[in-house]
């Protein structure tokens, strides 16, 4: 003997046989996937401060050497050639937050004046012109850093313009 339940009960067990949660399995692949979702998250920002902390320093590298390059145009002929004005090594320090003495990240430079080798060989560059080479090494994460930018230095150059030889 088979009972009949009214119909309003048949509709609603076939509405919740579709509505009765998630498995052990589904609900295991969804954590796991939430999971590689926020471990790549954190990744991706350590990444991203690790970048931009290169690149500022990078920057600062930059500005040491230009600065020191443009403080050539200063030297006249005579100062650049044949004094001790220019530092053959010199050191600076930098960190955006330093507080309580902490010099941060230590610059370490080396300035080289020398004769350029030119090609083809010009005639005036034995005696009329130098190369100025500055070189920054500076150690972060581990890592030890190099960058160096050149410039040229002649004797009737710019350097006449703010001294008179």
């Amino acid at each position: 003997m088979r009972i009949q339940l009214p119909a309003k009960y048949v509709f609603s067990r076939i509405y919740l046989r579709g509505k009765q949660g998630f498995s052990l399995v589904e609900v295991l692949i969804g954590s796991a996937i939430v999971g590689i979702f926020f471990l790549s998250f954190f990744a991706m920002t350590g990444t991203g401060f690790k970048m931009v902390k290169s690149s500022r320093e990078n920057l600062r590298a930059t500005q040491i050497m230009l600065n020191r390059l443009e403080g050539v145009r200063l030297f006249n002929w005579n100062q650049l050639t044949q004094t001790n004005l220019l530092p053959a090594t010199f050191t600076e320090n930098y960190d955006p937050t330093a507080t309580n003495g902490n010099v941060g990240t230590v610059y370490s430079g080396t300035m080289v004046v020398s004769t350029p080798t030119m090609n083809p060989t010009a005639t005036y560059s034995s005696n009329g012109v130098k190369q100025v080479t500055v070189q920054i090494t500076w150690n972060s994460g581990g890592m030890s850093h190099t960058r160096s930018m050149s410039t040229y230095v002649t004797q009737y150059g710019a350097q006449n313009y703010v001294y008179s030889n």
